[in-house]
């Protein structure tokens, strides 16, 4: 495996371009931010993901770079649904008692405005919290403060075992 990356590596290196290299370093940043728990998870290392909590609140943010593109060069709308999905579940897992977590069990989203400019910011509330299921509320804002996706989601609560 090791031979493979290094082979890999090495003709990136020396034949990609400067979009490509920024591209595999991005990946590679992004393995390395998991690995040192800096984030939670392979895709939001790589996404380079940002989150700032409150108790009743969850934005999370992330730059906008090629690697979030569509063929259109604007971001693609499963990252906006993954960043905004993001940010409600990790809002719903905090506002949950130890020992219980949550999973998305709907997902609704309503693609507003392109996603331009430097970063995006989801911005996930509390809508309703039950026994059993949770409705969160987020909002996906570009860095000029335009809202380019309005979306819901409910989740399911289980006990961790």
């Amino acid at each position: 495996m090791k031979e493979e990356l290094y082979k890999l590596l090495d003709e990136f290196i020396n034949t990609g371009n400067e979009e490509e290299l920024q591209m595999v370093k991005q990946l590679l940043e992004g393995v390395k931010r998991k690995k040192e728990n800096l984030n939670g998870s392979y895709i939001g290392g790589v996404l380079g993901m940002e989150r700032t909590l409150s108790e009743i609140h969850c934005d999370v943010s992330i730059p906008i770079t090629p690697f979030t593109y569509n063929s259109f060069e604007i971001v693609h709308g499963g990252i906006t649904a993954t960043l905004v999905d993001s940010a409600m579940g990790t809002l719903a897992n905090i506002v949950l008692p130890e020992g219980y977590g949550a999973v998305t069990t709907n997902l609704t989203i309503h693609y507003l405005a392109p996603g331009t400019g430097g970063t995006l910011t989801a911005k996930a509330s509390v809508v309703h919290k039950g026994s059993k299921t949770l409705v969160m509320d987020g909002q996906v804002v570009r860095d000029d403060g335009k809202v380019i996706a309005h979306s819901t989601g409910s989740f399911f609560i289980f006990k961790k075992s």
